[in-house]
């Protein structure tokens, strides 16, 4: 604030000594050492109070920001939430959560297939009239004569593996080792 030299300052002390005497000056001094420090005790409350203030818009400011950005994130947060639970819901309404017993295919049995327990077909073709259902039906729409046993044989025996003979290698006489 006030910018004094060492010249003023002596000159300032100078006028003092005249003025108060050497006997008053120090307590003079004294004085105003202590107003002095008090004053600058005041001005450093001051600042040290608007620095808080300020610190405290900026805290307000950024605790703002931060509510905002927390408000935010549990909005978004929610909504995959909910995100979420629709779609389990509709995964849940898509799976068939009845026991395993209960959701298995109906049982097959041969007479589904046109076979009796024998595996022998259940219409016999002697007894087929052709003549109700047209001239060629019967030989086309007639089971066949084959029994599940046999099928089942002979789809083993296509799953073998077919047996190869190994290649042979020959040598040539007159050619040496």
């Amino acid at each position: 604030m006030f910018d004094f030299g060492f010249s003023e300052l002596l000159l300032i002390g100078v006028v003092a000594l005249i003025v108060l005497g050497p006997e008053r000056l120090p307590k003079v001094a004294r004085a105003a050492g202590q107003w002095a420090g008090r004053i600058q005790y005041f001005v450093n409350n001051v600042k040290s109070e608007l620095g808080r203030q300020i610190d405290a818009s900026e805290l307000s400011s950024v605790k703002k920001d931060v509510e905002d950005a927390a408000k935010d994130f549990k909005e978004s947060f929610q909504s995959v939430g909910d995100s979420v639970k629709e779609s389990s819901q509709a995964i849940r309404d898509g799976l068939d959560l009845r026991p395993a017993w209960e959701r298995l295919p109906q049982q097959r049995t041969p007479a589904d297939f046109g076979l009796d327990e024998a595996g022998k077909p259940l219409v016999d073709l002697h007894d087929f009239d052709a003549d109700d259902y047209g001239s060629d039906y019967g030989l086309r729409h007639a089971p066949p004569p084959v029994s599940l046993k046999r099928r089942a044989m002979m789809q083993r025996r296509d799953m073998r593996p077919k047996y190869r003979a190994p290649p042979r290698l020959s040598v040539r006489k007159g050619q040496g080792r």
